[in-house]
Order: structure tokens, then sequence, then C-alpha cells
């Protein structure tokens, strides 16, 4: 029988030292610790507690930020892969996540933040939504249950997550109260306490500001809106205030008779707004917000005309109002790689953004159910970006 070989006195320092193991594992990337949890129950109980993976996003965040590296792609009233992949890969060595650990197929994913999945499932209009939270690297999950209140209906649920300051998160939930001069009622969730905030804050606000479709950023929770101004909301003072919007056609390049479509996110710290415009050209606009949110200024004008020659069979679809030209992401670098993901033909192209150069292509193939029901081009597409973390739900 062939003996086991004695365990080294510098491995057992190693092992028993919670200080050194720790700066040891923070090193690793996340899909490798998911399986190094198995190695010993010690290393399962430190990998998988709450002060590990904050000290773990610390040592992996680039200037104070985390760096995404693929985007769902998510389709409809609920989660439906519009293609074949499932999602769409932003570096190299990416492994794609799947989340086929959500056994209800009927889900919508609302918003994505730093890691961390915000959505609901729907069954029908009989019974209530169930929210829920979702870790997409580690599979966890979390039902969340959304404050008691008789008032008014629920108009949207958002989520707050920056693992540079904190391991917790906050959920916002937002509703219209019955009430005729147009006020809301905002409601905090904190997993710090796992309860909502007793008290709830009380505003008026316009019907156009999307609810629905908001960033948080630096701190702060900022609402998409189809007029001229919006809010945000700081999370930590709890302090609502008014943030400007675009006017339509905004610096619109020349021949351009409207807008198609806006794009609404955030990348490192930079608020942004991505605007194509019509008749269908390969011409958009990039704006950022003012620090001091006094204005939209111009960041990036890409005319991608010449670029697109590349692809001389490139279908460019046009149904009514229907355009098959998407802003999918914008994501920023400290460096000159910052770049914009675009999404057209069934192909999803990647472009520097200082001089539109061309810097990847996926082809994409649509899945036969969403085939089936409507083509590409009246598709909403929404975009969630993908974090590799090991945040806690």
């Amino acid at each position: 029988m062939k003996k086991s070989r004695p365990s080294s006195p510098s491995a057992e320092t190693i092992a028993y030292n919670h200080d050194l193991l720790t700066q040891i594992l923070i090193r690793i990337p996340p899909k490798h610790l998911l399986k190094l949890k198995l190695i010993s129950k010690q290393w399962r109980s430190l990998i998988s507690s709450l002060q590990f993976s904050h000290s773990h996003s610390l040592h992996h965040q680039n200037r104070g930020f985390l760096t995404p590296s693929a985007l769902f792609l998510g389709i409809g009233n609920y989660y439906r892969p519009p293609f074949e992949l499932p999602a769409l890969p932003l570096t190299p060595d990416t492994r794609l996540p799947v989340l086929d650990f959500i056994v209800d197929p009927h889900f919508k994913i609302l918003q994505s933040c730093n890691g961390l999945l915000l959505g609901h499932f729907y069954y029908n209009i009989n019974e209530r939504l169930r929210y829920f939270i979702c870790n997409p690297t580690t599979r966890k999950f979390k039902m969340i249950s959304l404050p008691v209140s008789q008032l008014g209906s629920l108009r949207a649920v958002n989520l707050a997550f920056d693992p540079m300051k904190s391991p917790h998160y906050n959920i916002i939930c937002v509703r219209k109260l019955p009430s005729p001069n147009k006020r809301f009622g905002l409601y905090i969730y904190s997993s710090k306490s796992d309860e909502w905030d007793s008290s709830w804050i009380s505003f008026r606000a316009n019907e156009y500001i999307r609810f629905d479709h908001g960033v948080f950023c630096n701190g702060v929770f900022h609402w998409n809106s189809n007029g001229r101004k919006s809010l945000r909301f700081d999370l930590e003072n709890k302090v609502l205030k008014k943030m400007p919007m675009l006017a339509p056609m905004f610096q619109a390049p020349q021949g351009s008779e409207d807008e198609d479509s806006r794009y609404f996110g955030e990348s490192r710290g930079h608020l942004h707004l991505g605007v194509t415009y019509m008749p269908l050209c390969f011409k958009f606009n990039i704006f950022e917000m003012a620090a001091d949110y006094s204005h939209w200024f111009l960041k990036y004008c890409l005319n991608l005309d010449d670029t697109m020659k590349a692809f001389p069979d490139l279908r460019l679809p046009v149904v009514d109002i229907y355009y098959g030209f998407h802003v999918l992401s914008v994501i920023r670098s400290e460096g000159e790689e910052s770049k914009v993901v675009i999404l057209v033909d069934y192909k999803a192209i990647c472009y520097e953004l200082k001089d539109g150069v061309l810097l990847n292509v996926y082809e994409l193939k649509q899945c036969p159910e969403t085939l089936n029901r409507c083509p590409l081009n009246y598709i909403g597409i929404q975009v969630y970006q993908y974090f590799e973390t090991l945040s806690c739900v």
C-alpha cells in the first residue's frame, strides 16, 4: 500500500494561518476559487464568507472599478436568449455564464449591477410578481419580498450595489401613489439588515420618467426619461435631485431626420447616452453627463460607414419604425481601449471608440423559438453587463 506523503511544515503553516491563506486566495480568479471550495470545509467557509468576497473584489478592481467580461442578451417580457449564444464574451478567456440554475424559465432580468442580477418571475396576470437577486458566477439565488403597501401601483424595482464600498446591496422600490398631483413613494431595502426601511420618501415626478430603466453610478441611482428632465437619487444621503436629459436631435449628424434609439448606461463612473439616428446609417453620438450634472456633452462621434464596407453582404432591415441597428453597450477603460458594441444583421460588432477601429465580430444565430415569434428587427434587445465576482446575495 502506497503511503501518503506527509505535508510540509510550510504547507501546514499556510493551511492554519487564516490571514495568510486569505492573502493567497484573493489573488485567484473567481472561476478557479469555486473549485477550490471543494478542498476542505475550512476553505469553503472562507471563500463563501461575506468579508472574503469583499476583499476579493477590492483586490481585483482596476482603479476603483470592476471590468465586465460578457454581456447577457435578453429579449421581450421575460428572459429568453434571442441567440444561440447566451452571452457575448468581451475578453478571450471569458467563461460564458449560464442562468440554468434558475429553475423556473418564466423570469425576466431587470437589471445588472456590478456582478449581481435583479429579476422577477411571472406566471399570469392574476399572480403577483416575485423578485429575486442572483450571482451568475457563484450561481447563488435569493428571493426578495417587496414592502407591504396598499398605496398605489408598483412602477419599478431597482438594484444598487457597489462592491468597492460595501459587500451589501440596496433595492429601491418606486410606487405611484393614488394622488392627482403625480406623487410617488420610494422605499429602500438593505441586504445588511435584510429589511425594508420603516420610513419611505414621497416625491413628485412627471410620468415620462422611466423608473423601470435606471442606472447606478457613483453611489447615485439615475433614471432614464423620455422628456427633457429626469431624477437621480443619492442613496447614502437619501436625497432626490433633478437631472437634465438631452433634447431630441441635440447635436445630430448632418443629414439626420430623427432619432432612432437611445442607449442609457454607465461605465467606470461615467454616465452615457448613446443616440442613433434616421435615416439608417452608421453614424451615432455618445454623450457623457458632466460631473456636476449641469449638462450632457458630446464624448464620441462615430461614423462607421467606411468600416462597415468590410461587410458587403450586410443587410439593414427596416420594417415600419423598427431598425436593425442597436447600441448594446459602451465600455470605458483607463487607456485608449474604450469600446462600443453594436448589433446589426445578426452580428455583434465591437469597435474601439477613439478611432472607430474594428476589434471583434461575433456571428449570432437567432434561436428557433424567438425566430418563430418575430424577426430580429421587431425585438427590443435588453443588455446586461456580466462581472465575475464572488459577491454574496
